[in-house]
């Protein structure tokens, strides 16, 4: 074998194995923790801001996991006439099962969410919540057995 050969053949398998590299890049799954990331880092002084006044304030809202279902407790003093917020299930290792829940507690101030839908693993349960014209943010871990 001449050296062209062996030049052309050692040339040939680095351009096929660059090739294969690019192709197994290209069909990763990449995700960003949500869809418009940019533009939340842009905002997330206020989510800064929420959690002070959700660390400033003495245990507002617990939780506890009990049999596939987990119950949230709210302080009476959450619950004012202009109190909404979202429950978001943030799976960091796959998007696809995250899960949002409407904050919605019955009169005694309890909710109570099925979470038999979600895969075992890790979650982060972020609440965020507005009440007395402030905003308020609350990011727990969450182990689904």
């Amino acid at each position: 074998m001449s050296w062209g050969v062996k030049i052309t053949t050692l040339y040939i398998g680095f351009v096929g194995l660059i090739l294969t590299l690019v192709i197994i890049s290209m069909n990763q799954k990449v995700d960003l923790v949500s869809k418009d990331y940019y533009s939340e880092e842009i905002k997330f002084q206020d989510r800064i801001d929420a959690t002070q006044n959700a660390n400033g304030v003495n245990k507002l809202i617990s939780f506890t996991t009990v049999d596939k279902k987990l119950i949230i407790d709210y302080e009476p003093d959450v619950l004012t006439k202009d109190f909404i917020g979202e429950i978001n299930f943030f799976r960091p290792s796959d998007s696809d099962k995250d899960m949002k829940v409407k904050m919605n507690p019955d009169i005694d101030g309890v909710q109570t969410i099925d979470i038999s839908s979600l895969t075992h693993g890790m979650y982060k349960l972020q609440l965020s919540w507005n009440c007395n014209g402030k905003k308020y943010y609350k990011e727990d871990v969450l182990f689904i057995k």
